[in-house]
C-alpha cells in the first residue's frame, strides 16, 4: 500500500508508522520503505530512521531508504543539487527485496501525488509502477476539502484505487465542528471509506512511546483490512 498525502507535512509519516505497528499487531509482518526522503540535512530526526525504529526489519537501511537526499524540496530539485538522477529501477528492486520479506508493504511517499522525481517521472507514475493501492493522509482543517479532491480526481484519472483517507492533525486540531464538516463533506464527496483520524500527538516524533496506545486506538483496523483484502493471523 502506498501512503500519499496532500501536501507537504500532512503527517504522513506518523500515519505510516502507526499503520505498521496495528497491523504487526494483528498478527501481518508489515514492512516500511520510505523510496525518497528529503531535507536530510535540516537537523531534524529523518522519517526513515523513525520508521525503522517503530518497524524494525532485518534488512539494510538503504534497502528501506534507496534515496536520503540533503535538501529540503522536491526530489528532482534535491537530487540536481546533488548532481544526482533518481534511478526508479533501484527503488522496485528494492521494494520487492522487502516485499518478498513481509507480508505487506507500506510505501511512504514524499509530499503529494504530483511531486516531481525525476525529469518525467511524477510521484503517480512510481505508484502505477508499484502497481499499489493508495491511502491519503489528508488535515482534517480548513483548506483540506479542496486539496483532498484534487487529489482524488488525479489518483481517479489514473485508474489508481485508492484505499480510503485517513485524517491527521499534525498542529492542534481546529474546533470540532469544522473538523467534522471537512471530514464529513470530504466523505460524501468522495466516497471514500473512513479509515480514521489520529489526534494532534504534542511532540511526535519524539514522545511516540507516550503516543502510541493513543494513536492506535483511533484506526479503524478492520476498515483497512477489509479495503486492500489483507488476512491477518490475529
Amino acid at each position: 500500500m502506498f501512503v500519499t498525502g496532500t501536501d507537504t507535512a500532512v503527517g504522513k509519516t506518523i500515519a505510516t508508522g502507526v499503520l505498521a505497528v496495528c497491523l504487526r499487531a494483528h498478527g501481518l509482518n508489515a514492512g516500511v520503505m520510505k523510496p525518497i526522503e528529503t531535507g536530510i540535512g535540516v537537523g531534524v530526526l529523518p522519517d526513515s530512521d523513525w520508521l525503522i525504529s517503530v518497524a524494525p526489519s532485518a534488512v539494510p537501511r538503504d534497502m528501506i531508504a534507496p534515496y536520503r537526499l540533503q535538501a529540503p524540496a522536491a526530489p528532482l530539485i534535491a537530487a540536481e543539487a546533488e548532481d544526482l538522477m533518481i534511478d526508479v529501477q533501484r527503488i522496485v528492486s528494492a521494494y520487492e527485496a522487502l516485499a518478498s520479506r513481509h507480508d505487506c508493504m507500506l510505501i511512504e511517499g514524499v509530499g503529494g501525488v504530483m511531486v516531481p522525481l525525476a525529469p518525467g517521472f511524477l510521484v503517480t507514475d512510481l505508484i502505477q509502477l508499484l502497481r499499489l493501492p493508495v491511502l491519503i493522509v489528508a488535515r482534517s482543517g480548513l483548506g483540506s476539502i479542496n486539496h483532498t479532491l484534487l487529489t482524488v480526481e488525479c489518483l481517479r484519472r489514473r485508474d489508481i484505487p485508492i484505499v480510503g483517507v485517513l485524517f491527521n492533525n499534525p498542529t492542534a486540531p481546529p474546533d470540532n465542528a469544522d473538523r467534522h464538516d471537512t471530514i464529513r463533506t470530504i466523505l460524501r464527496w468522495t466516497g471514500l471509506r473512513l479509515i480514521g483520524e489520529l489526534p494532534y500527538g504534542h511532540g511526535l516524533p519524539q514522545t511516540w512511546d507516550r503516543e502510541r496506545s493513543r494513536l492506535m486506538a483511533h484506526i479503524d483496523i478492520q476498515a483497512l483490512l477489509e479495503s486492500v483484502g489483507f488476512r491477518t493471523m490475529a
